[in-house]
């Protein structure tokens, strides 16, 4: 097993709809890091729930699979059966100010897999009379296989979007998960870098965005986890 690192800070890795329950997290003092997590082959990792408030917390934690659309719309699933995911107790109280720290190790027959850790908080002993909130944690874990992509495994173009923008099209040809690590913009009026989205296998992505009037060295460079670039030229 190959770790392939921890993500912290790139909420724009995480589809829209966990960026928003990571915004509404934040605001009340809790937090998971790291959010993503990547290994190659198969995971052992660990996942730091943080709560910074001044009441305990009640922890419920449960394992989703999921699926991203083209346009990075998530919709969590039942997890793939051919998924083993063993982890600790799933639901325990955190108190103020602590961490709880969660290990895991997973282990499956298909080359690559993908899967979230939902941990829902809501306050302990909280007064019956007062309206309970309860608040959803994810973190993410991508299981690459152990062959990586290749520039010959994708296909990447540029179109045109709605007023003004453009809208990069990622194709992944092959039967492999990869990342893009990240989108540059290059002779635009505005110089913009946008964090990595996962690729599927067999799926295509599209990124928008809008960097405004261009030169005639104009290009966007699509930077792959897996060490290649790739330079689409503005026509």
């Amino acid at each position: 097993m190959t770790r392939l690192g921890t993500r912290r800070a790139p909420l724009t890795l995480i589809a829209p709809i966990l960026l928003v329950f990571m915004l509404a997290i934040s605001a009340v003092g809790q937090t998971v890091s790291p959010p993503i997590a990547e290994y190659r082959g198969k995971a052992s990792g660990m996942v730091e729930l943080r709560n910074d408030g001044d009441f305990p917390l009640a922890a419920i934690m449960e394992v989703k699979g999921f699926n991203v659309d083209e346009k990075g719309v998530l919709l969590y699933t039942a997890l793939d059966p051919k998924i083993e995911v063993e982890f600790g107790a799933s639901s325990f109280v955190i108190p103020p100010h602590q961490s709880h720290f969660v290990f895991y190790k997973t282990k499956s027959e298909l080359p690559q897999y993908w899967f979230a850790f939902l941990t829902t908080l809501t306050r302990a002993n909280a007064d019956k009379h007062q309206m309970k909130v309860n608040f959803i944690l994810p973190h993410v874990v991508y299981v690459y296989q152990k062959p990586k992509l290749k520039r010959a495994d994708v296909n990447v173009s540029l179109l045109s979007g709605e007023d003004g923008a453009l809208k990069l099209q990622i194709e992944n040809k092959s039967e492999k998960l990869g990342r893009v690590q990240s989108v540059e913009t290059h002779g635009f009026e505005k110089e913009l870098m946008l964090g990595g989205v996962p690729i599927f296998p067999a799926k295509q992505r599209f990124v928008e965005f809008s960097p405004g009037q261009h030169n005639s060295k104009a290009k966007v460079e699509v930077v792959f986890e897996d060490g290649f670039t790739i330079t689409v030229p503005v026509s």
